[in-house]
């Protein structure tokens, strides 16, 4: 009975080089930074001249083998690639990839001159039919890949690289527009997916920067893909299938919104690359999304020691022969249903009951979510950056948004559905949410009372934001009216020194672990009185 076990791996390992129709495909894509040849072609970027900076084929043989690491490990059946310089450098990484044990038998690129770099994809499954979208008719963008995998169902794939943010989002606008006139041709019911970089937030309708703002608002990702319902909610799973025409669900909804990023570019986080589905990969029939198998792909050889992304080494006009990509790779994986099997149906139907309201007090004696809930009439008391406090009435019981609070105002009161809620170290937080309906503005000094250290033995006080607490910092504790309390600043470097008298204008009374603390979250919270 041993022996059987080679032998049956070894059959489906060849049905798998040989390209048959699978059960289930792990789809991924990953913008490779730069992959480019050593012959010269004259459109090269300057970093990548043969026989300069460091350049040439022995720094090239590091980079293949470092991607091909990535590759490997990441396991999809299909990668859509960015940043490629041509078909030729992809036929070198396809050998490779075949070198060191992971052969993709099938690969396609985008063709056209005077481009440095191009989309591209590499599978395992056989390649049917294979185009090319030009975004304009001049053709002087990257044009999109489209290509049909050779199963069956068909499932088509659309491999974008849009402009990047050097330039004004009307230029997003039409990649957005040519895909879409291509979409609208599909016949109904057509099962495909888009993906690859964007260079757009899945959310960039609320977060598009003025510079790049010169189209009203209207962003390529959100309004002209419909990522975004017309109220102006992002599509989530449940709501996919509500409506007519082009749809999407950008996958990133399927993470809690503190691990949507895949780039980061000096400290700011972005979802800049994407996998989008329509509903019909959504419909319990053909091919399906498999619920919750989106995500990024973060082994640990990916960051540096300060977290950082290990992009491709280059310092000094040199390149040093190590790093990766300053992108993630991303990925998710899609089902084959016969009409037997449950699918993502079953969940979508799950996600359609009606929403419940409840109460913030009602949400913090739960320790996890299984479906979403609303919260009525609640108000942000506090906000720092993309961190915030909810509160219900001026004396109500009070909750972190971790990460969830960049669209939101101070002062503000808000309807909320909550789809996303944990609790870290014990201290409970909403991790993603949509705004149903916004309220008027308030005052929210009187939502802030004043500390006093009885607060710290009061359970009603807990997750609340205080004010004015004056006192000295002394080993991770403030000395209040004679009482040492545990105090924590989110800004470790920027905490106070010893012996320093301060005057904190607001903090929260926050839980870690199996103790109460005080939370400062922004240096401009607290002010050095004396020493």
């Amino acid at each position: 009975m041993k022996r059987l076990f080679p032998l049956l791996f070894f059959l489906l390992l060849t049905l798998r080089l040989l390209g048959s129709d699978p059960s289930s495909i792990k789809i991924a894509s990953w913008n490779v930074e730069n992959l480019f040849d050593t012959r010269l072609q004259g459109t090269e970027y300057e970093e990548y001249i043969p026989g300069r900076h460091g350049w040439g084929e022995a720094m090239l043989r590091k980079k293949l083998l470092n991607l091909s690491e990535v590759i490997c490990d990441l396991d999809a059946d299909v990668i859509a690639l960015q940043e490629v310089e041509n078909d030729g450098i992809l036929a070198r990484l396809q050998q490779t990839l075949g070198r060191v044990g992971c052969p993709y038998r099938y690969r396609a690129i985008t063709t056209g001159a005077g481009r440095p770099v191009h989309v591209a994809l590499l599978s395992r499954i056989k390649i049917g039919e294979k185009r090319e979208i030009s975004v304009t008719r001049y053709g002087r963008e990257r044009r999109i890949l489209e290509i049909t995998l050779a199963t069956e169902p068909p499932l088509k794939l659309f491999v974008n690289h849009w402009r990047s943010k050097r330039g004004p989002e009307s230029e997003r606008v039409r990649y957005a527009k040519a895909l879409r006139r291509r979409l609208e041709r599909l016949p109904a019911g057509t099962e495909y997916l888009l993906l690859g970089d964007f260079n757009s937030d899945y959310q960039e309708y609320r977060v598009i920067d003025r510079r790049h703002n010169d189209t009203g608002g209207i962003t390529g990702i959100n309004q002209i893909l419909k990522t975004i319902d017309n109220q102006g909610r992002l599509i989530r799973f449940a709501t996919l299938g509500q409506g007519k025409g082009v749809r999407h669900l950008n996958l990133w909804m399927e993470l809690e919104s503190t691990r949507r990023w895949s780039h980061n570019f000096y400290g700011d986080k972005e979802a800049i690359d994407a996998i989008l589905i329509p509903p019909s990969l959504a419909d319990g029939k053909g091919w399906e999304y498999r619920p919750g198998s989106f995500g990024v792909y973060r082994p640990r050889y990916l960051f540096g020691s300060h977290g950082e992304i290990r992009r491709w080494a280059y310092r000094h006009g040199k390149h040093l022969g190590r790093g990766y990509s300053d992108h993630l790779p991303i990925y998710a994986t899609f089902d084959r249903v016969s009409g037997r099997e449950p699918s993502a149906r079953a969940k979508k139907k799950d996600m359609l009951k009606p929403v419940p309201v409840v109460t913030i007090s009602e949400l913090l004696k739960r320790q996890s979510l299984k479906s979403p809930v609303r919260l009525k009439g609640v108000t942000l008391v506090a906000r720092w950056g993309r961190h915030g406090i909810l509160q219900a009435g001026r004396r109500g019981a009070s909750i972190l948004l971790y990460g969830t609070a960049r669209e939101l105002e101070e002062g503000r009161s808000y309807d909320l559905t909550v789809y996303g809620f944990k609790r870290y170290a014990g201290m409970p937080e909403i991790t993603d949410l949509e705004v149903e309906h916004s309220g008027k503005k308030q005052d929210i000094l009187p939502f802030l009372p004043p500390f006093d250290p009885r607060m710290m033995d009061e359970d009603r006080w807990l997750y609340h934001v205080v004010r004015e607490i004056h006192g000295r910092y002394y080993r991770g504790k403030i000395l209040v009216d004679g009482t040492a309390i545990a105090i924590h600043f989110k800004k470790r470097a920027r905490r106070p020194k010893e012996g320093e008298l301060l005057r904190i204008k607001r903090a929260q009374i926050g839980y870690y672990k199996d103790h109460k603390e005080l939370v400062v979250w922004d240096r401009s919270d607290y002010q050095i009185v004396r020493k």
